[in-house]
């Protein structure tokens, strides 16, 4: 029975979390690369945007369901799935205001959490003198996945200390998935709540009323493997002059740090809690590709513009960024308002969190004192 649950556990955890970055054509986004890497960082960075600031948000929820400490010794275990819902206008951008390299046949571009159709397509050229403009390549962006949430499940635990100190913790141990087990996933946390109550003489006296401060940091790994491009898959007019390079090495590396800090309050009745916070979310996420990439380009070759990849012109290691949200901050206020049903030990709460990305949360736990 333990094996059976903690296996069922895992296939919960594997599909809600590798839904969206598989329908999201993750594994193909190296296409970008195969041209220009200043304009593949700009059209990245607004591809995943909903996907990070998502995660971010879900990141940054489920570390507390009741504004009460636990005793000494007191402790929770918890499985919480939180979803967060991306607005609209973060579903679509617009290629116009990216300043790009390429020419293409449609301003309007998808996010990862648009629709699913593919967008426009673009088409580099070069100049070369006396020649003039010789085509280099043209692709189409990536589709969305048509999901307008993400989510983001984990299990969390809390054991209490002296003088109304909680630690909580969360993990996720590493999932690997694919035809290989070629991408991977992991998950850790760490947070403290604090009981104020205690502090404040009138207010240690009210019976069920509740107040505490709440911090939790989270550190989220994804490791997605690219469907590998090489000078072969660019065309048959390109003309392959490297030696030596193994393309089968490219992937991209997501890392996200997210915190948040907030000051709940709560009432704890017999069966029900009612629990609520106000506070900030922070998240940062990291973007890095890895391998070698081949970047054609042209040469003249007897007055005749030919499209080569080379040593020379192959990048390693192109893109290493840090992603915001749209107004380029990375800290944002949340408001959360939630209820807990507690029988005997068992726990059921539900909760929900105003913020840039709101974000709804439920969770099945057992807690002790």
């Amino acid at each position: 029975m333990k094996n059976f649950l903690s296996r069922s556990i895992i296939v919960i955890v594997l599909v809600l979390f590798t839904s969206f970055p598989g329908k999201a054509q993750f594994g193909k986004l190296n296409n970008l690369l195969s041209a220009s890497t200043s304009d593949a960082e700009l059209i990245l960075q607004e591809y995943v945007r909903p996907f990070t600031t998502a995660l971010g948000a879900n990141l940054n929820s489920g570390w507390y369901n009741t504004a009460k400490t636990h005793d000494l010794l007191g402790f929770h275990v918890t499985f919480t799935t939180s979803v967060a819902f991306i607005p609209d206008a973060a579903k679509t951008y617009d290629l116009g205001d990216l300043g790009l390299n390429a020419t293409y046949d449609n301003n309007i571009a998808r996010t990862a959490a648009g629709e699913r159709i593919s967008g426009p397509t673009l088409s580099y050229k070069q100049n070369l003198p006396v020649i003039g403009d010789v085509p280099v390549t043209s692709f189409k962006l990536p589709a969305g996945t048509g999901l307008g949430f993400i989510p983001s499940p984990m299990i969390s635990a809390g054991v209490g200390l002296i003088k109304g100190i909680e630690i909580d913790g969360r993990y996720m141990p590493t999932i690997k998935y694919g035809t290989d087990k070629e991408n991977s996933v992991d998950l850790w946390g760490i947070g403290i709540k604090h009981d104020l109550k205690q502090w404040i003489p009138v207010v240690s006296r009210i019976p069920v009323f509740q107040l505490a401060i709440q911090y939790g940091f989270t550190n989220l790994k994804w490791h997605t493997k690219f469907n590998p491009i090489t000078p072969a898959s660019l065309g048959s007019y390109v003309i392959d002059q490297t030696t030596g390079i193994d393309w089968n090495k490219q992937s991209m590396d997501f890392q996200t740090r997210a915190h948040t800090a907030s000051l709940l309050v709560g009432a704890n009745l017999p069966v029900v809690c009612f629990y609520g916070g106000v506070g900030f979310s922070m998240a940062k996420t990291n973007l890095v590709t890895n391998g070698w990439y081949p970047i054609p380009t042209v040469i003249d070759q007897a007055g005749q513009g030919v499209v080569v990849v080379t040593n020379q012109s192959a990048v390693e290691n192109p893109i290493d960024i840090k992603i915001k949200a749209k107004d380029g901050s990375i800290t944002k206020p949340r408001l959360n308002v939630g209820v807990r049903f507690k029988l005997a030990i068992i726990t059921i709460h539900f909760d929900y969190t105003y913020a840039d990305y709101s974000v709804a949360t439920a969770g099945l736990g057992i807690a002790f004192r």
